[in-house]
This record gives structure tokens, sequence and C-alpha cells, in this order.
């Protein structure tokens, strides 16, 4: 009679972290540009459109042309989350999976996926708001419930003039680059694609394709929401990420964090067990508050522009 109970002799590993089982693209992540500020705002001072100079003769006077300043200023947006832990589960559950930690790790990529949403808001106060707060209003495209096409691409792309009108990056949902595929795949052409750098999960950072327009990348964040009956809330961005500093067209859209948090942008608060003041019992819990203070600023009103209002090109009817 062969072995039996082979099965109670073996032990069961645990693989280590919580799997995000439903994760969200956010391809803009890692290629997006921060900004340490030593303040509560960064400001910026621009003037209006320069006036060229002029041909004068010999002794002639000279236009004067001086400019006129404006000062704009852009804060940080306080984004958090919470979690609890029983005592219990950490005294009896710590290896290999420390249950704090696993909470930690999760809380931090909610609230980056907080900040990602934040660039689609539309709050109506360019301090704090999203990318449609702080746009130029000559610099939207709205096709006004039309499909998609390649002329509303072309003059949305064109209205980017920093950068002398080299956007760097293009981003949307998903659903809006799959207009895009669809709109050249109707065309008889195959939707362009460019080099780009992506992590493999066994290879480690690799060098890939990734679908872009006139040589720009399109990148994908999916915090921006599928609007399928709201059409002025479809968007596509064109921009300029970045900024040198300089005093030339090169001052694009960034993302701002605190100078003492750039190096570890996530604040973690513990309590030991909150009070039920009902029954004026305190649980046996850990209680965690992660926060995460971070902005959205632009140089140049000339490195973003924004085509919305469209309708999709194709729609799988599975």
């Amino acid at each position: 009679m062969p072995f039996s109970g082979a099965l109670n002799t073996a032990s069961i590993e645990a693989s280590r972290w919580l799997i995000e089982n439903a994760p969200v693209k956010i391809q803009i992540h890692g290629h997006w540009v921060w900004r340490a500020v030593r303040g509560s705002f960064l400001t910026n001072a621009r003037v209006p459109a320069l006036v060229p100079g002029v041909e004068v003769g010999a002794c002639s006077p000279a236009t004067d042309h001086s400019d006129a300043a404006s000062q704009v200023r852009f804060g940080f947006v306080e984004y958090a989350t919470r979690f609890q832990v029983c005592n219990a589960d950490q005294d009896r559950y710590g290896s290999p999976n420390e249950a704090e930690q696993l909470e930690t790790v999760l809380a931090q990529i909610k609230l980056d996926y907080a900040y990602y949403a934040q660039l689609d808001k539309v709050t109506g106060n360019p301090d704090f708001g999203g990318l449609p707060d702080i746009c130029a209003p000559g610099n939207f495209v709205n096709m006004a419930g039309a499909a998609l096409d390649f002329p509303c691409l072309e003059q949305a792309f064109s209205l980017v003039t920093a950068n002398n009108g080299r956007p760097t990056m293009i981003m949307s949902n998903t659903r809006a680059q799959m207009d895009y595929h669809n709109l050249c795949w109707n065309a008889g052409i195959e939707p362009p694609k460019m080099p780009w750098r992506w992590y493999d999960p066994f290879k480690g950072w690799q060098t890939g394709l990734v679908t872009a327009f006139h040589g720009v990348p399109w990148l994908i964040n999916d915090m921006i929401p599928e609007e399928r009956d709201v059409l002025e809330q479809r968007r596509i961005y064109f921009m300029v990420v970045g900024d040198d500093g300089g005093p030339g067209p090169t001052r694009g859209v960034i993302g701002i964090r605190p100078a003492h948090l750039m190096g570890s942008p996530y604040v973690k608060r513990i309590t030991q067990g909150v009070p039920n003041f009902a029954t004026q019992q305190v649980n046996m819990t850990r209680d965690a508050w992660l926060t995460m203070p971070a902005g959205l600023a632009l140089g140049s009103q000339g490195a973003l522009s924004i085509l919305t209002n469209f309708n999709y090109v194709g729609l799988c009817q599975a």
C-alpha cells in the first residue's frame, strides 16, 4: 500500500504583497515630470504675445515695446486615504506578509490614482484645478459631437506653439486612443508607432513601440473616465511636458510637490485605535492615514491644447 497523506507534510507558501486584480492603465506614470516647490504656491510671471522689433533708420527713434507681466499661481491639492488593521492580525500573521505594510503600498497607489484623475477634472479654480482649468480658452478644439477626425487632431496639435510647436506627449483614456486607431484603420493605414521604454516583469525595462501622432507618444491615462453619454467630457490632451526654467518657449506642464516630500511623496500617520464615541469603546486596531500633497503647473499656455466633445469612431458590438 503506497504512502498516504503526503499533502499533510507540505507547507503552503504565500506569495508576497496583495495583487491588484483590476489595475488601471496609467502609462504616463514614470514619464510625468515633477518639480520641488519651496512654499505654498509656485508662481509664474507671464507676458502676452511679443511684438516683434521693427526696422529703424539711422538716428531714428525706436518704438516702445515694453511688456506687461501678469502672475499666475499653482498650489497643492491634498489627497488622502485611510485603512484599519486589526491588532490581532498584525500580531499573528506577519510573515511573509505584514498587514500594515500591504495596505500601505496599496494606499500609495490609491493616492497616485487620485492625482492622475485630477488631471482631467474641471474645477473652475486654476490654482488647484485640472488641465482644463489652466488651458488657454483659445486652445480648445470643440468637435460639437462629430466623430473624431484627422483635421481636428491636426488643429489641436497645431495649437501647441511652445517648444517650437512640438508637443512631447499626447494623453487620453483607452477609448479615445482606440478611436484614433479605428480612424487610421478606416483610412487604410496602420496606426503610427514610435520607440518607447516599457517595463517587462520578466526582462525589466525594454524598448518597444507605442502609439504616436506626428512622432509624439500617445499615452493612456485611464483615470480619465470613459464618458459614453457626456461628449463634452471626452478629452484628448496635447502637451509639452517638462519645464527647463529658461526664458524661452520651453516652459510646459509639470507636477509640483513640496520640496521636503520630493524623495518620498506619501505622508503616513498612525493612531492606535479610534474611539467609537457612540459606544465609548476603542477597537484594538491600528488606524493609518496616508496623504499626498501634489499639484499641477503650466508655464506657457502655448504648451497645452485640448480636443474635446468628439464622438466614437467605431464601437465593438460584443
